[in-house]
């Protein structure tokens, strides 16, 4: 990769680490019943949650301000949650990789335009993985995801849509599926608007029905509304894997939490947090967890 790609890159990861920042804001400020981006969530002057002491600029540097403090408050100094620079790391990582993940797709058929859709898938799943990490944060602190983020995924779904319809005759190679050539062991459902409205209904339905025949223990309408949103992003068949892979993890953290001692089995636990994961395992890993599955099977 030419020095140049190299510094473009690190720029990505530095304004990666200030929309994590941001998140961080959110999901602090949030509460339930609160609208996600109220006025005093999203501005105002950034304080210690302990002594309320109102932060200088050199105390809010994106992940460097919390190793170089130590981990703690320069005032009070109480400890800070690592949720700090988890959530700037993983922002700047979804800048990171995200494009470069979908650079693999792409060959170009018009330099110009070509260059443009290429931008513009990226800052697609650029916003949708900010949105994810979202909701994982606050479903995870307070189990519930505001109604606000399905919105914004739902939106990001009409736009992706709408480049794959229009972005494949500039620039793309992507197939309409995040499995690559194993799509082909669903059954096909023709068109690309008719592929992500099946997803949307798939992932909603499925769930919806959970929610009915748990009454409202095993997940919420807010899990409802994240996969239909995702099905509309992904599509058929990619939602299948997603809802497959969410319920096995989902499994298997429960299972070590409560041999932990840390859950019983009749205590809720978040299922957004997993729908997240098993999203991004599709976005990167999707293909490779088929050939790898296929390959344990032998087939």
């Amino acid at each position: 990769m030419p020095a140049s790609d190299w510094f473009y890159y690190l720029i990505l990861f530095a304004v990666g680490l200030a929309f994590g920042s941001f998140l961080n804001v959110l999901t602090l400020r949030y509460h339930p019943g609160k609208k996600l981006f109220a006025s005093d969530n999203i501005g105002g002057r950034s304080a210690c949650l302990h002594c309320r002491k109102v932060l200088s600029w050199y105390e809010l540097v994106p992940l460097v301000s919390f190793f170089v403090q130590g981990g703690k408050c320069r005032h009070c100094q109480k400890k800070l949650s690592f949720q700090y620079p988890l959530v700037e790391l993983a922002g700047g990582l979804i800048f990171l990789f995200v494009p470069l993940f979908l650079q693999k797709f792409f060959f170009y058929f018009n330099p110009v335009w070509g260059e443009v859709i290429f931008l513009s898938f990226s800052l697609v799943w650029i916003l949708v993985f900010l949105s994810l990490l979202l909701a994982f944060i606050i479903d995870l602190k307070h189990y519930v995801i505001p109604n606000t983020i399905g919105l914004i995924l739902f939106f990001l779904g009409i736009i992706w849509i709408l480049l794959g319809v229009f972005g494949g005759t500039f620039a793309s190679s992507f197939n309409g599926s995040f499995l690559k050539n194993f799509h082909i062991l669903f059954p096909a459902v023709g068109n690309i608007w008719l592929a992500h409205l099946v997803g949307a209904a798939a992932g909603g339905i499925f769930f919806f029905l959970i929610v009915l025949a748990s009454r409202g223990r095993a997940m919420g309408m807010g899990d409802v509304k994240l996969i239909t949103a995702l099905g509309l992003l992904f599509g058929w068949p990619d939602i299948v894997l997603i809802i497959f892979l969410s319920f096995i993890l989902g499994a298997v953290v429960s299972l070590i939490l409560m041999a932990l001692g840390r859950k019983k089995i009749s205590d809720l636990v978040p299922f957004g947090p997993f729908i997240v994961l098993a999203a991004g395992l599709v976005f990167f890993f999707g293909a490779r967890l088929l050939s790898l599955y296929f390959g344990i099977i032998g087939m």
